[in-house]
């Protein structure tokens, strides 16, 4: 080292401040992920995941219903992301129920009743606007007795069929 180097006071050295980036970093990123656990809700964990697990066979027999009476429809979002049209494949399926589930932010969920202007077209209005983004998509009657379900990336088609 030369006799200038020594006699700079710590704080105009390069390397000191080198070595105390990485720890502040570090402080504050942990800082702020404590901020997020605080504040934000845990929305993907579930109460009873034991009960959900059991209602799987219960959609996945609605599903095969639907199958089994060849129900199939298309999905048609708005422009102004609130309006849905849906055309099935069939006539008089009764009242239908859509429900939009948001993968991971539940406060965003919507569930509607479709009415029924004409033949095999139902139609909707959704309380807020569709977010861009992936969604599950149902659609089933009042009674239960069948149900589509498909996931749905409404950033990528405004439409989506279903089997």
């Amino acid at each position: 080292m030369s006799t200038h180097d020594e006699q700079k006071p710590w704080y105009k050295h390069a390397h000191v401040w080198l070595l105390i980036t990485f720890p502040v970093l570090a402080i504050m990123g942990g800082a702020h992920m404590l901020y997020l656990a605080a504040t934000s809700k845990d929305s993907l964990v579930s109460d009873n995941y034991y009960k959900e697990g059991n209602n799987i066979n219960q959609r996945l027999q609605l599903e095969k219903n639907a199958a089994a009476k060849g129900i199939t429809a298309q999905v048609i979002l708005g422009d102004n992301q609130q309006s849905i049209r849906v055309l099935f494949n069939q006539n008089n399926l009764g009242p239908i129920k859509l429900k939009l589930v948001h993968p991971t932010l539940n406060g965003l969920d919507q569930e509607i009743t479709l009415s029924q202007p004409a033949g095999s077209m139902y139609t909707g209005q959704l309380k807020q606007a569709l977010a861009a983004g992936n969604w599950y998509l149902e659609l089933s009657d009042n009674s239960s007795t069948w149900s589509l379900r498909k996931p749905w990336a409404t950033q990528r088609s405004e439409s989506v069929a279903l089997p």
